[in-house]
């Protein structure tokens, strides 16, 4: 069943002074973005349940879409470390955003990295983070009815088969699907390509792709604050691929990876770099779609060229 959600766009302003400075960088706002939930410097979050109730009375009848990030040693203890302190901080954690969320439907992208990461653990540490995923999405699904995917990394970190196999050792029958790209560069044709390939190996499957930042593609495999990077397709479910759900801003365009680069802390919002993003995609992002004969499924091409790999001129615009 396609997803149809009712998107909510932010009506404040989430740029702050950026936007005195950066006056370019406020357009990414007038997307609808991710807002992201997790424990910062090893404090437990406070007041969820009762924030998220606030939060959402406010965007009714639309929904914004949410990022569950706090998996203990969170990022392996890099750019973006911290998270709960034990398996039951997390799992109170949870069991608060649901309480949060009763009686919506949100989107939630769950962990992103940290099921890729797994396979970069000692194997102890990472049959506890595999059970603790398990048990989360357990709790998640049984307590509440949001679509909630999985994060599996991108295209260039794991194999598809590699990605269905990690699934399968956590994923349940509630679980909508996956999600792919998250705060990285891979194109949208790409993403595309490699997730059909894991729901080959789940026919069951769902998936949504970060294009935030991905309208230039990547810049080698550099995944932090590579510069010369554009914002990609706006958030949307119209994506014209059965089993992608949406494409989705979920890293938020001009939030920096990490002190690399140039770029300040992860997650702090980077004038600057929002307003490359912005001036690298002008005029606005604007793709057309088709089935393309030589790939064999739906390719995303500027509206001003015709498809790299079958040369077909765009003939419509979505």
């Amino acid at each position: 069943m396609a997803l149809n959600y009712p998107f909510w766009v932010n009506d404040f302003d989430r740029v702050k002074d950026h936007r005195i400075h950066y006056p370019l960088s406020s357009k990414i706002f007038e997307h609808p973005v991710a807002f992201w939930y997790g424990s910062k410097k090893g404090k437990p979050v406070k007041k969820l349940e009762k924030s998220l109730k606030r939060f959402l009375k406010r965007t009714d009848p639309n929904l914004p879409y949410f990022v569950i990030y706090n998996l203990p040693n969170r990022d392996m203890g890099h750019y973006s470390k911290g998270g709960a302190k034990d398996a039951s901080e997390y799992l109170l954690f949870i069991h608060d955003f649901c309480e949060g969320i009763k009686g919506h439907k949100p989107i939630i992208i769950y962990e992103p990295d940290a099921l890729p990461h797994t396979t970069h653990m000692e194997p102890i540490q990472a049959e506890y983070r595999l059970n603790l995923i398990r048990e989360g999405l357990r709790v998640l699904t049984e307590e509440s009815e949001a679509y909630v995917y999985v994060d599996v990394g991108h295209s260039n970190w794991l194999t598809p088969k590699e990605a269905a196999s990690l699934l399968d050792n956590v994923s349940n029958d509630k679980v909508r699907g996956f999600a792919v790209n998250v705060s990285n560069y891979r194109s949208t044709d790409e993403s595309l390509e490699w997730s059909l390939k894991v729901c080959e190996h789940r026919p069951n499957d769902n998936f949504v792709i970060d294009t935030s930042r991905n309208g230039n593609g990547p810049l080698g495999n550099e995944w932090c604050n590579p510069p010369g990077r554009a914002l990609g397709i706006p958030p949307t479910c119209n994506t014209g691929v059965e089993q992608c759900d949406a494409f989705l801003w979920v890293k938020i365009p001009g939030e920096s990876d990490g002190k690399r680069n140039k770029g300040p802390k992860a997650g702090k919002f980077w004038g600057s770099m929002a307003e490359e993003l912005v001036s690298n995609s002008v005029p606005s992002p604007s793709f057309w779609a088709h089935r393309c004969q030589k790939r064999g499924y739906i390719v995303y091409t500027p509206i001003d060229k015709n498809c790299m790999y079958c040369g077909l001129k765009n003939d419509r615009s979505i």
